[in-house]
């Protein structure tokens, strides 16, 4: 961070196009650092000095980075929105070392969106580009460890958790770039029954809080993943008010929700710490974690409108309700019941109930004939 706001405060007389970029990469590191207003400060700085000759790596930069940064503070649609025009002209120009940071940002927001086909045409992207060499970035690794767990289960990215995990140099990037990931590797690795990567990677992520002292992000990250494997709620806490964005957060407290969970007398502080992660969650357009959080409050009795899990602009066609639209999006896309459960965060049968309504009131009768009006009704409306 301080070289790089010592670059930016070089006056370039000679117009260089790297000298142009300086800025920019400075603030993607502030948005990796969660410094969410001095990053939104810098760049509106930026906005007002662009130039019309900008290079297309320099407008690209400048979008991919700018929807980054608007991604992290919570403003999705227009984070998605530029990330996507910064991504077509970077992939016109073959400024590829953007990619990466692209396409982890539009896989990451369509794994929270539950729309697992957007997901993995970027997982995939991602995949093209470190078998080119341009990979580069650990956040790829673990956002396509991410898409493997939702799609078949924590089994399907043990290879991809431990590879991460073992590797130092990836974990230590990864753990200083991307806050969410030193409580998934811990949660994820416990699933597994993983003890010793839970430990590592809870231990790691306490070294780069020590190591960082001056990012509050950092040491949230560490906290959450201490009071994951420790099961303390005080960390966990302290993690969720410590945090810069609201993801995060909410993440916290769903995770402090399920620990308090276990105590019969914190029944009245779990119901409301799971509803302040289900209102942040949908703040920031998680719907496939606010799902989950909604299913873990009926548990308690509480009942709260689910919002849509798969994006669909305008009306919901055929009079489907929204969980059933999310049920028709994802077995068009040749997923079992099993598997659009897992991802709904909802029992195979329940899926077999909302597809029965879907049936009626699309006037079908197979999962082929779903598929094909489906893909039709989204040529009909340019999706």
């Amino acid at each position: 961070m301080h070289y790089a706001t010592e670059a930016v405060d070089v006056e370039c007389e000679e117009g260089h196009e790297f000298c142009r970029l300086a800025p920019y990469w400075r603030v993607a590191l502030l948005t990796k650092s969660r410094d969410l207003d001095a990053g939104w400060r810098v760049i509106n700085a930026l906005d007002g000095r662009r130039e019309e000759s900008d290079s297309p790596l320099v407008t690209a930069t400048s979008l991919v980075i700018r929807g980054e940064l608007l991604f992290a503070m919570g403003c999705v649609d227009d984070g998605l929105a530029d990330v996507t025009e910064g991504l077509r002209i970077a992939e016109h120009c073959e400024a590829r070392s953007l990619l990466p940071t692209g396409y982890v940002v539009m896989a990451l927001a369509a794994l929270r969106r539950a729309d697992m086909r957007t997901c993995l045409t970027y997982v995939d992207k991602l995949t093209g580009e470190a078998l080119l060499g341009y990979f580069g970035q650990a956040a790829g690794a673990w956002v396509t460890a991410q898409a493997a767990e939702a799609r078949g289960g924590v089994d399907r990215a043990s290879g991809l958790i431990a590879g991460i995990v073992t590797s130092h140099l990836v974990l230590r990037q990864l753990l200083v770039s991307e806050p969410a990931a030193a409580s998934w590797l811990v949660r994820a690795s416990r699933k597994l029954g993983a003890d010793d990567l839970a430990e590592a990677a809870a231990a790691a992520a306490s070294a780069a809080s020590a190591a960082h002292p001056g990012f509050s992000v950092i040491r949230a990250a560490a906290l959450h993943a201490a009071g994951l494997l420790e099961e303390d709620s005080g960390k966990l806490l302290e993690a969720a008010n410590l945090y810069p964005d609201r993801w995060c957060g909410a993440s916290a407290r769903e995770d402090l929700a399920g620990l308090l969970a276990k105590r019969r007398s914190e029944r009245s502080n779990t119901i409301r710490i799971f509803e302040a992660a289900l209102v942040a969650y949908t703040a920031v357009g998680a719907a496939r974690d606010a799902s989950r959080v909604a299913n873990k409050l009926r548990d308690f009795g509480v009942r709260r409108g689910v919002i849509r899990t798969v994006e669909c602009a305008g009306e919901l066609p055929h009079g489907l309700t929204n969980t059933e639209f999310a049920v028709a999006e994802l077995v068009s896309q040749g997923h079992t019941n099993n598997e659009v459960g897992r991802q709904l965060f909802i029992s195979r049968h329940t899926v077999a109930f909302h597809l029965k309504k879907v049936y009626q009131k699309m006037s079908l009768t197979s999962r082929v004939e779903l598929a094909a009006s489906w893909k039709a009704m989204q040529l009909r409306h340019g999706s």
